[in-house]
């Protein structure tokens, strides 16, 4: 039987969540003896992507018709994410198999070399995300003979319901899924909705990024040239999203701790011009140096999912700001696993709860190592 296994998910791009989340999938799976790839094909097929983007962007029917190298939104973008590119390349095996199964014959080449498919971890199955029926992996449907097998592993709908899906969406994942072999979700509203909207059985698992050690990431970042504690003492602020609320709660928490603060992410440079008349303003920093950062800091506030979850794995103090656009309910699920429920704070919540200075790491790693071992039996049981 073939061990080779293909890991589907969002485009890693520039979101360090996301790039770790696929680094971590891809390396339980071959911890776990298999040889995983983790494919890289557009979500979209070409022509339905062409379509999408010059109907929504008109303008680019310009910039298509010149050569890369004088597409200068392009170039800034390709030299501010190159840090999370070299991880990438140097952590992971990828490659485009998905996309070239366009033919029957693409098709019988990808079924060949593939026996195994996984589609996880972050929000695949988020409609304001991903390609729906690429994401529940229609493109296995047409395959001939011995039929692939087929699991997801933390899956995420990102929201608690599925209201962003088309009707053509919704009967689609729910013939598609229910061609796959297991079903494993990242959060309760997930299982909720795999029973209520397609009636097939799912579990719910930990964000692959939990599943691997504090230590192994550490190791991570020793191998590299970067300062282990570049934010000791220092009040961590990983911000995505700008608003009132995120600024209140760091000024809150800057005077309450007495901490000086690190931010983690540099502002996206408005235009390619600004970008070459001050790089150093928006370099961002290396997977090493935000996993370093986050293991270090004295405090983190965040209202990123995964820097919640890292701030958890390295027991780090904090307190997460729930954005509801990018989809609350992820929050709210990974912390009541923990009972950790009082680090979030938002618009609905404004108040800091004094238990966020002094968690019960011992409590929260035990539920941790439990965790793991649920995530590890089922991908040893399903793949």
């Amino acid at each position: 039987m073939s061990r080779n296994v293909l890991i589907t998910t969002l485009p890693l791009n520039a979101n360090y969540g996301g790039v770790l989340q696929a680094y971590a999938l891809q390396r339980i799976v071959r911890d776990l003896g298999f040889r995983p790839v983790t494919d890289t094909s557009r979500p979209k097929p070409m022509l339905k992507r062409l379509r999408w983007r010059l109907l929504r962007h008109p303008y680019r029917w310009v910039r298509l018709s010149m050569p890369a190298r004088a597409d200068w939104d392009w170039r800034s973008w390709r030299l501010v994410t190159a840090p999370l590119r070299v991880f990438v390349a140097r952590n992971m095996k990828t490659g485009s198999f998905m996309e070239a199964a366009g033919t029957r014959r693409g098709r019988a080449r990808l079924a060949r070399r593939f026996r195994t498919f996984v589609v996880g971890s972050d929000q695949v199955w988020r409609a304001a995300y991903a390609d729906i029926p690429a994401q529940f992996l229609d493109v296995l449907e047409p395959i001939e003979g011995d039929r692939p097998r087929r699991i997801s592993f933390a899956a995420s709908f990102g929201v608690d319901d599925i209201a962003e899906y088309s009707d053509d969406d919704r009967s689609r994942a729910a013939a598609l899924i229910r061609r796959f072999d297991a079903v494993s979700v990242r959060e309760e509203s997930g299982v909720r909705i795999c029973h209520d909207e397609f009636g097939v059985r799912a579990e719910r698992h930990l964000d692959p990024t939990m599943l691997l050690s504090a230590e192994h990431y550490r190791e991570l970042v020793s191998r590299t040239a970067v300062d282990a504690t570049p934010a000791a003492g220092r009040l961590l602020i990983y911000r995505l999203d700008a608003n009132d609320d995120v600024s209140r709660v760091e000024r809150v928490l800057g005077e309450r701790l007495g901490l000086p603060s690190l931010e983690l992410l540099a502002p996206w440079p408005p235009s390619y011009l600004a970008y070459v008349s001050n790089p150093a303003e928006f370099v961002r920093p290396s997977i090493a140096y935000w996993l370093a950062s986050v293991a270090s800091a004295g405090f983190v506030v965040t209202d990123s999912f995964h820097g919640c979850a890292y701030s958890i794995l390295f027991n780090r103090p904090f307190v997460v700001y729930a954005n509801a656009e990018r989809g609350a309910t992820r929050f709210d699920s990974l912390l009541e696993v923990f009972g950790l429920e009082h680090h979030r704070v938002g618009a609905d919540s404004p108040l800091i709860d004094e238990r966020v200075f002094a968690p019960d790491w011992t409590r929260v790693n035990r539920v941790l190592d439990t965790e793991r071992v649920r995530g590890l039996s089922y991908l040893r049981a399903n793949l």
